[in-house]
């Protein structure tokens, strides 16, 4: 690590610096709206001892960028405003210390972590945006300045300027492996999570994105909102570790072929996607065939029911959230399907995107009308904060988007059945991703 344009030379005996340019490191975490860089660590020349560092040390300035064109992306100001602003400004630092290369404080090291604030109202700490079409990764391009000295025993540093991008680290993220599977001229992208092996079979959980993460980067489709969850500890510890695959269609599930969403019940993609999970599971023989799970969120959620349809034998359990599959289109032989699969569905009443009552609640009292047996309904009357980080002014919790309920799904939020009870299975109460675990075809 070689700092650049160093002087030295001070009356008092202390050497004082210049202008220095330098690397950062940044670390990237999946919450409920997406990835944000969470911690940005500075690379220095020298260990630092027990100095005084505060969140005021440094200034932080963001641009962020298109990949492809390089240009300054403009982004909707919020979910639904047709106002767009430029994406750049400074970031609010709200903790800094002397670390180690993780981001670990530590009393001597030579990297300094800067943590940042992260608000689902303040997107430029976000390293994805929405293009027009889809959510894509951006190139957040940083400038961190220093803004007082630092003591460090006999020296003092000053004038530092970190802007030159050495790693970046991405928590869960980086666990993922991609992939591209062809059927005919239908090329499907895919994420996937392959668990230590245990000498046993592993159960599959299949996530189908929403209809903003569909293209042909599938990080977006695991990372575009908080579907890294399935692969976190909490969750996995229900299956003793299981298969994750996230697959990515390069337009919408409910495309019908025209390219564009329709709701008349097709999907050009039902083979391919098809296609994708036998080869998958071809390639791990320690899949147990008799534990797939599949579910998904809004145009996810209607394929998620599109395959349980078409593929019924195949699959374990479901678990659609705010589907967009509506309940008229599903003929009363498609019901014999899959009344005996069982299904957990999510949504929230006030969801201004997909209507409730006409898809998952349709389709849940038409279930339990065809008998079955194993079916469960999660019904929020809207989507908060569930953290305790967020707050609106009068100290209400944040409200998200209503549409938005994959947030408490991924975040195994869902207990409550449609009669306001408890989900009950073998004898005790459980959650979604629970009960999923206990589901055996």
């Amino acid at each position: 690590m070689q700092a650049r344009n160093r002087t030295s030379a001070d009356g008092d005996g202390m050497e004082k610096e210049k202008e220095v340019k330098m690397k950062y490191n940044t670390i990237t975490e999946v919450f409920d709206l997406g990835p944000f860089i969470i911690k940005i660590i500075l690379e220095l020349d020298e260990p630092l001892t027990e100095c005084q560092i505060d969140p005021e040390t440094f200034e932080v300035y963001v641009v962020r960028k298109d990949k492809i064109t390089g240009d300054i992306i403009k982004t909707y100001k919020y979910f639904g405003s047709e106002e767009k602003i430029t994406s750049e400004g400074t970031r609010k630092v709200v903790s800094a210390y002397v670390s180690d290369k993780e981001g670990q404080q530590s009393k001597r090291d030579a990297f300094i972590t800067l943590e940042m604030e992260v608000d689902p109202r303040i997107p430029i700490g976000s390293t994805i945006a929405f293009n027009g079409s889809f959510n894509v990764q951006v190139d957040s391009e940083y400038k961190i300045t220093q803004q007082k000295p630092i003591v460090n025993e006999n020296r003092r540093l000053e004038h530092m300027v970190f802007d030159e991008l050495h790693q970046q680290k991405r928590i869960l993220i980086d666990e993922f492996t991609t992939g591209i599977s062809t059927y005919h001229d239908i090329q499907l992208t895919y994420a996937a999570y392959q668990p230590k092996p245990n000498n046993g079979k592993r159960p599959l959980l299949i996530w189908l994105h929403g209809g903003g993460e569909g293209g042909t980067d599938p990080i977006i489709a695991v990372g575009g909102n908080k579907v890294v969850n399935l692969i976190s500890e909490e969750i996995q510890k229900f299956f003793d570790g299981c298969y994750v695959l996230g697959p990515q269609a390069p337009t919408l599930w409910m495309d019908n072929g025209s390219g564009k969403l329709n709701t008349d019940g097709n999907s050009m993609y039902v083979e391919a996607l098809k296609n994708l999970i036998d080869e998958y599971i071809a390639s791990h023989d320690d899949i147990d065939q008799d534990r797939i799970y599949i579910g998904g969120c809004s145009n996810g959620g209607f394929m998620t029911v599109k395959m349980i349809i078409e593929y019924p034998q195949m699959f374990a359990a479901a678990y659609p959230v705010c589907e967009f599959f509506l309940e008229k289109n599903i003929s009363d032989d498609d019901m014999a399907k899959i009344k005996d699969i069982p299904i957990w569905f999510t949504h929230a009443a006030n969801d201004p995107i997909v209507n409730m009552s006409e898809n998952s609640e349709a389709l849940y009292h038409r279930l339990i009308k065809a008998g079955a047996a194993n079916v469960h309904f999660t019904c929020f009357d809207k989507v908060v904060d569930r953290t305790g980080k967020y707050y609106n002014p009068d100290g209400t919790p944040y409200e998200y988007n209503g549409h938005f309920s994959w947030i408490p799904a991924l975040n195994n939020e869902c207990m409550i059945d449609y009669n306001k009870k408890p989900v009950v299975e073998a004898g005790r109460e459980v959650t979604l991703f629970e009960w999923i675990a206990m589901q055996k075809r």
